[in-house]
C-alpha cells in the first residue's frame, strides 16, 4: 500500500525539499525515517496500513490526517 503527502504553498504549487515525518498512533508503530518532497511537492510512503497519522513537516506538526491506499494528503504549508 503506498499513499502520498504533498506540500504546497499558498499558489498550490508544489514545495520541493520538506521533510516529511509520519507519526502512527499505538504503542507499536513509531514516527517514519523522513522523505524529502519532489519538485512537485511529493513525498511518497510505502507499506503502510491505511489510517490515521500525523505529519510533521521539517519538524513542525502539521496536524492528524487520515489517509488511505493511492490517495495523496495535500498540506499547505
Amino acid at each position: 500500500m503506498a499513499f502520498e503527502v504533498r506540500v504546497v504553498n499558498e499558489d498550490d504549487r508544489g514545495v520541493e525539499g520538506v521533510s516529511v515525518v509520519l507519526s502512527f498512533g499505538g504503542a507499536t508503530r513509531g514516527p517514519t525515517e523522513p522523505e524529502y518532497t519532489d519538485a512537485d511537492g511529493y513525498a511518497v510512503f510505502d507499506a503502510y496500513d491505511d489510517g490515521d497519522v500525523t505529519v510533521y513537516l521539517n519538524g513542525a506538526d502539521y496536524g492528524r490526517h487520515h489517509y488511505q491506499d493511492g490517495e495523496a494528503i495535500s498540506i499547505t504549508q
